[in-house]
């Protein structure tokens, strides 16, 4: 193997902490604000089942996100490498691209799962399953990067 220049990818990881960061700033920012909206709706019960059903989802999704951070962690470490070819470099732009498809899709459901949920007024159940989705999407966001620092890591010690 070439030697590689981690330089990019160090800093990418850096990037990814810093939106860590933000990310569980926010999480518990929307969780104490829906905490207070169930409570004044009087279904503090409701809350924890969101919560839950947040955790299930993230038992769901598991795999596919790691599945997708291992591939965008895997090239990476492939672009760091000095003396690509063109040939390899428009291969690596052209996996990149699929992954940010894959990326900008997921977000994408989300987006238009929690604009189509109606308002709370007319659907009981609605705030449960808003706030759900938003928990799903944050901890979803968050096991991304996650998991994308943990395999670069662990890429990069292995060679």
């Amino acid at each position: 193997m070439a030697s590689a220049d981690f330089k990019r990818l160090n800093r990418q990881m850096m990037i990814y902490r810093i939106v860590q960061t933000i990310l569980t700033g926010l999480l518990v920012v929307v969780a104490i604000a829906l905490q207070g909206r169930f409570d004044s709706v009087g279904r503090t019960e409701m809350f924890y089942s969101s919560i839950i059903s947040a955790v299930v989802v993230q038992l769901l999704l598991l795999y596919p996100v790691y599945r997708l951070a291992g591939r965008d962690a895997g090239i990476e470490i492939e672009g760091s490498r000095s003396g690509l070819t063109t040939a390899e470099l428009a291969a690596l732009r052209k996996k990149r691209m699929i992954s940010d498809l894959w990326k900008f899709c997921g977000v994408a459901f989300f987006l238009v799962f929690a604009t189509l949920i109606p308002d709370s007024k007319k659907a009981p159940g609605a705030l449960l399953v808003l706030a759900g989705t938003i928990f799903s999407f944050l901890l979803t966001c968050l096991m991304y990067f996650q998991c994308f620092n943990f395999i670069a890591k662990k890429k990069i010690r292995q060679g």
